[in-house]
């Protein structure tokens, strides 16, 4: 039965990676034409190829479960086909031992996802970013124009443009004592992180005492302590690219500084829920097993493998920007489409079934 096992495994597998690679084909031609709009003199034809490239990963990670989705339904569907999926239960392979098979071929695309999307991709996007910066002759800010916000104890930080470099422009920083009264307030032009010291330029200093305004103005100043050069890595990158381990450490601060930290904290839930929906989507594909939908023609399955997966996207999509819009906990707005998507996958396979199928399924 083992060499049963790994055959129908490695036919499913095939149809996932199949299916995976046009996808990214795909969503890859979208990015590099996309690029090649942005070409310059400071932006070249292979750095916009290098971009692409470097952003691969990330591409790879998002359209894994539609990819596992129609993968495994094409797998299914050519076994089915080809009638080898009769031949198969006539070796006494029942149901539940090939819906087995298959939910324990997920687990491999389970870990694989898992791993693109912790270790790979972040890094990928990163690096990506990067070039782009780099060849941006204006030097445009990983931030919008509004820049942003930073509190630390009694004083506040705004920044207006930040490089992955080191180096922040347009950086005012307003200290208040205990009773929220204002003690000083600095502007600097730009500073840049050298030898465990941050260098300001062209500062201008004014310190509120006795109602009194003393300004005072100097071309470089050093600071001990600015940013925390940890968090300052963080803070160039989007919430999707960044690693649990980072997610973990600027959630704990933005909640520390009562800061809004529903996006980051739904990026940080979605590193576990995207791998899951992977095994979710091969459990929805087990009931083309069956007898009654078998008899649907390729195209059909197809189709149906399509419209499924676009309409899952988009549906998660749109809980995802809900729950931040709304007062949904994140790691409600993260897990929600797929424990929808669980428990329709579950109801299809008791319809077909029945109940004691189900817990043969899973006592297995």
């Amino acid at each position: 039965m083992k060499i049963l096992d790994k055959y129908i495994a490695k036919q499913i597998l095939l149809s996932i990676f199949a299916v995976l690679g046009v996808l990214v084909m795909v969503v890859g031609l979208l990015d590099l034409v996309d690029e090649l709009k942005k070409v310059n003199d400071s932006y070249p034809v292979t750095f916009a190829f290098l971009y692409v490239i470097l952003n691969t990963p990330q591409n790879i990670y998002e359209v894994f479960p539609i990819a596992t989705l129609m993968g495994s339904l094409i797998g299914l569907s050519k076994l089915s086909s080809t009638s080898e999926l009769n031949a198969v239960k006539s070796s006494g392979l029942s149901f539940a031992k090939i819906i087995f098979i298959v939910l324990k071929s997920g687990l491999v695309i389970v870990v694989l996802t898992f791993l693109i999307g912790e270790f790979i991709a972040p890094k990928g996007q990163q690096l990506a970013n990067n070039i782009k910066n780099l060849g941006e002759s204006t030097r445009l800010s990983m931030k919008n124009t509004d820049g942003i916000w930073i509190k630390s104890n009694n004083s506040f930080i705004h920044i207006a443009k930040i490089y992955p470099n080191k180096v922040v422009q347009e950086i005012s920083l307003y200290r208040f004592n205990e009773k929220q009264q204002l003690l000083e307030s600095i502007y600097a032009e730009e500073g840049h992180y050298k030898d465990g010291k941050w260098f300001m330029t062209n500062i201008t200093s004014s310190s509120f005492k006795n109602k009194e305004i003393e300004i005072t103005n100097k071309k470089v100043e050093t600071f001990d302590e600015f940013i925390d050069l940890d968090l300052f890595d963080i803070m160039v990158i989007r919430p999707n690219q960044m690693t649990l381990i980072q997610l973990k450490k600027y959630i704990q601060y933005l909640e520390n500084n009562s800061m809004e930290s529903k996006s980051y904290e739904l990026a940080y839930w979605s590193k576990f829920s995207v791998p899951i929906s992977c095994l979710v989507m091969f459990l929805l594909t087990t009931p083309f097993v069956h007898s009654n939908i078998r008899s649907a023609s390729f195209g059909q399955r197809i189709f149906i493998g399509i419209l499924t997966g676009v309409s899952l996207f988009l549906f998660n999509q749109t809980i995802n920007k809900l729950s931040i819009i709304i007062d949904i906990p994140p790691i409600v707005g993260s897990f929600l489409p797929i424990v929808i998507l669980l428990i329709i996958s579950l109801l299809i396979i008791h319809r077909l079934y029945g109940a004691k199928f189900l817990l043969k399924l899973f006592l297995k």
